[in-house]
């Protein structure tokens, strides 16, 4: 045995020596893949990255150059050529060469890369001019590492530029010294494993290729990238090349399976799809899960082992709970299963998932049933949200327990039916939300672009992962995409050089990743580009007028939109001094309906009133809420007279009311709140505060587990939070005292409002106190905010839709406003005193404004407080903005003396 082992290593030890000795006299010939440090994240490979593109195109479509890391490798080393050289003989060198570039971390918050330049005796001129810079600029300093001659070019003023090699047959360079040094390591490692090299193919048709780690990809997807990654093959090589469309480009891989065997049986005999329901994408969807179904009880059945033997315990535990009727549900699946994450301006988690069926029946049936068989109660009433009755089944996660842990998020089910397919959505308001876009027909189906994508440009898959590059994540500050990658990404990405020339996220808006899987190999697409026009310069800011609706008497009141404004379809409705109510249709008809008795007080709501499928839109005089209801050239008007006291310039939603007929809640002067029936067609005393005193408005819905939730604040300091029973919840009312003999009473000077996902409470009081409340009242901080020396009075200032809020402290000629801490945005001077308005707006895909007017002029301001559009924006009442993010415009109509006006001003 002892000898064996020791011929076993003399054997291994004169292999070694042979290859040694083999190398010594034959080198081996260098290749790009021999010269590059292990552990790349990704490899690009392109002859035409440094290429110019004109500005026309650029417009038209997307080229290689906007794609994000393509774009860092290509300034990185336009930076190291355009140093000792001008463009043009820059461009003459790296034109035509299949360049390649691989990215490195360098320590934990740093990722750069590194160059490899084929070269030959025709560069010798660039290389000398490189090696010997004008010494007037720049200066090369030379020293030895690892047995190799390193340059460093740095500029006059001693700040590197980047670090070279000279090879035969390369020119390695990087703006990183340490990757150069490590360059020059690995040429001189003898013995080391042989790596496949990708074998990219860079022709007229292929335009670059892409090697990348399977977690480069899956940091993308958000919250869920841990479970996308199970479907990505091990290894990724993709060849990039235009598309049908050309603002998209599109990166092919064929990969070996390795060890996604698991995920390739789930889709064994399932034939890869299309996407077939496009009508039931919501246009406001920043990420999409698919999965195509060509062979449903195959499906259902490899779906069932995969989840018995789920790592999860809780997936495990529910799929023997539920599984008697899992044979019945995946029988009656159709060829989709989707999940449709929706974007939120408020920052919760709105997500709906769609299930093609066979029978529709069948599938709601099955999906019930599993419901009660995890443990959901009783069905509760059913409720109709245009025309569809929705049901609740109380019981977390049943998705996931169905599907697998990429269908997460789901902590209770709304369900309905449209059409043929079962829509479940995590939320009553994400149902409602969802449904409303499907009566507007805001889906993909009926946008150009988007149509085109997934009928041309998304190729036929068995699992589409799809992600909107641009859209805002819970806490609004930064992009879904950068928000969810490490901090390296961020800096590379969106770090301050970034910043200075526009950075290339801004270029990309949609992601796509597809894989079909057969018996070795992973077939995958990777789709990058975008579905939003670009805007054009020549109007980009600008405000245009679009339409003018003129009348032969002065306006009294605000226009009510009924619809979108961008589409062009939107009636509207305006009201004169002669007492008129007069509707105005997308063709200009201006039919006069019947009067009303006085000007228009409050905000409007869309709400399915009559239940019959359609919106109608509420709105209230000082004694009479009108129910519009919209008719081709006409319009219906039904009346409710409001009960003495009611304040007439709100109304709001009961979200999460578990009350059917409850449609809206408005205010009393008595601090009581009334919800309006629209089964009684009456208004109904549901909630009261023990002291008398009017309710600061707006006061907030939260829609809870147990159904919906009042917080107002009164004037005097009292807090009230009541159930929807009437009842107020543990320590409420609570009143703020003062808490010393030197300190004033406490009157609170605005609204209290409880941030979504937060159990604290904020409000501020007429001193400037920012107070934060704990869940049973009690103040758990207290901020005194600056009082400048003039007077001035401060407020919460929530958006209109109440989904997040800044703070405003106002005088008679100046506006400021703060962010949530109270430190200063920005500030608007010379107002008009007694004829300001105020008003903050979160449009959706990030557009957050705040409209001033003042007088007879709006100005809209981002939060920074630049001014959007060029001119300020006539009118005699707030505005009503819309914004259309397929075409970057913002839509404002506004009534100013005897016309209504439309106005649009394009964002970049």
């Amino acid at each position: 045995m002892k000898r064996s082992v020791w011929i076993g290593l003399g054997a291994v030890l004169l292999v070694i020596g042979g290859w040694l000795g083999y190398r010594s006299f034959y080198p081996a010939k260098r290749t790009v893949w021999s010269l590059m440090p292990s552990g790349p994240l990704l490899v690009l490979a392109s002859n035409r990255l440094q290429d110019t593109v004109s500005a026309q195109a650029l417009r038209t479509q997307v080229a290689l150059q906007q794609l994000p890391v393509f774009d860092e490798a290509r300034q990185r080393l336009d930076r190291f050529l355009y140093a000792t050289t001008d463009s043009v003989t820059a461009i003459r060198f790296a034109k035509g060469k299949n360049i390649r570039y691989s990215l490195h971390s360098i320590s934990r918050t740093t990722l750069d890369f590194i160059f490899y330049i084929p070269t030959t005796d025709d560069d010798q001129a660039f290389i000398n001019r490189l090696t010997n810079p004008d010494p007037r600029k720049y200066r090369i300093l030379r020293h030895t590492f690892a047995g190799e001659r390193l340059f460093d070019l740095v500029s006059r003023s001693n700040e590197p530029v980047g670090s070279f090699i000279l090879t035969d047959g390369f020119l390695v360079g990087s703006s990183s010294g340490i990757l150069i040094e490590n360059v020059a390591k690995r040429m001189h490692e003898s013995l080391r494993l042989p790596r496949s090299e990708p074998k990219f193919q860079v022709d007229a048709d292929h335009w670059a290729g892409l090697s990348m780690r399977p977690e480069v990809l899956q940091s993308l997807f958000g919250n869920a990238s841990s479970l996308v990654r199970l479907f990505l093959p091990e290894e990724l090589n993709l060849q990039i090349r235009a598309s049908a469309s050309p603002s998209h480009l599109i990166g092919y891989a064929s990969d070996e399976i390795g060890g996604r065997q698991d995920v390739a049986s789930l889709f064994t005999g399932q034939t890869p799809r299309r996407i077939q329901s496009g009508d039931l994408i919501p246009q406001t969807t920043a990420t999409l899960y698919y999965i195509g179904v060509s062979d449903a009880p195959r499906f259902g059945r490899s779906l069932s082992k995969l989840l018995r033997s789920a790592s999860s315990d809780f997936l495990r535990d529910r799929f023997d709970q539920i599984e008697p009727a899992t044979e019945a549900l995946y029988q009656s699946l159709g060829s989709d299963i989707m999940l449709c994450r929706m974007e939120s301006p408020s920052g919760a988690r709105q997500q709906v998932m769609v299930l093609n069926a066979t029978t529709i029946k069948a599938l709601s049936s099955a999906y019930q049933q599993a419901a009660y068989l995890a443990g959901a109660k009783s069905p509760a009433p059913l409720k109709t949200f245009l025309g569809h009755k929705t049901l609740l089944l109380d019981v977390p996660e049943l998705p996931a327990s169905l599907f697998s842990s990429l269908f997460t998020g789901f902590q209770r089910s709304w369900i309905t039916q449209h059409g043929n397919s079962l829509i479940v959505a995590n939320g009553e308001e994400a149902m409602q939300e969802y449904l409303l876009q499907l009566q507007r027909k805001a889906v993909w189906s009926t946008d150009q672009r988007q149509a085109d994508l997934i009928k041309n440009t998304l190729r036929p898959a068995n699992f589409t992962a799809f992600v909107r590059l641009n859209r805002v994540n819970a806490d609004q500050s930064q992009t879904l995409l950068t928000s969810t990658w490490p901090l390296a990404w961020q800096n590379l990405l969106d770090g301050p050089e970034g910043a200075d020339r526009g950075s290339a996220l801004a270029n990309l808006e949609n992601m796509a990743y597809q894989a079909s899987y057969g018996n070795e190999k992973i077939l995958s697409t990777l789709v990058l580009g975008r579905t939003t026009r670009r805007a054009s310069k020549a109007v980009l800011n600008r405000l245009l007028l679009q339409k003018k609706t003129a009348f032969e008497a002065a306006l009294i009141a605000a226009p009510v939109v009924a619809g979108s404004l961008s589409e062009g379809l939107a009636p509207f409705y305006a009201q004169n001094d002669a007492g008129q109510f007069v509707l105005v249709t997308p063709d200009g008809d201006k039919i006069v309906q019947k009067n009303i008795d006085g000007p228009v007080r409050s905000n409007t709501l869309a709400v399915d009133f009559l239940d019959n499928g359609n919106l109608q839109y509420l709105f209230m005089t000082d004694r009479t809420l009108y129910i519009a209801d919209p008719r081709q050239k006409s319009v219906r008007l039904n009346t409710i007279k409001l009960p003495a006291g009611i304040d007439p310039t709100y109304l709001t939603r009961p979200r999460g009311s578990l009350q059917r007929n409850w449609v809206a809640l408005v205010a009393h002067q008595d601090g009581q709140v009334y919800a309006l029936d629209r089964q009684r067609k009456a208004f109904i005393q549901i909630m009261k505060a023990p002291r008398k005193g009017p309710l600061l408005l707006p006061f907030q819905v939260i829609a809870t587990r147990t159904g919906m939730e009042v917080l107002a604040a009164q004037q005097d300091g009292t807090l009230n939070r009541w159930r929807e029973n009437g009842q107020s919840l543990p320590h409420f009312p609570t009143r703020i005292e003062r808490s010393s003999e030197d300190e004033s009473e406490i009157r609170f000077a605005g609204p209290a409002f409880q941030p979504i996902g937060q159990s604290t409470i904020r409000t501020i009081t007429e001193e400037g106190q920012l107070l934060t409340l704990n869940a049973n009242g009690l103040i758990a901080q207290k901020t005194q905010l600056y009082r400048p020396v003039r007077s001035g009075s401060f407020r919460l200032f929530p958006d209109e839709a109440q989904t997040n809020w800044l703070l405003l402290r106002t005088s008679d000629t100046e506006m400021t406003i703060l962010d949530q801490n109270g430190q200063r945005r920005f500030d608007v001077r010379a107002l008009q005193p007694g004829r300001n308005n105020v008003r903050y707006h979160r449009l959706g895909a990030g557009i957050e404004l705040i409209s001033v007017k003042s007088g007879s002029f709006t100005v809209l301001y981002d939060l920074n407080g630049r001014i959007i559009g060029d001119r300020p924006i006539p009118s005699d009442f707030p505005i009503a903005l819309q914004f259309d993010e397929r075409t970057n415009e913002l839509y404002i109509l506004s009534g100013a003396k005897q016309a209504v006006q439309l106005f649009s001003i394009r964002l970049r």
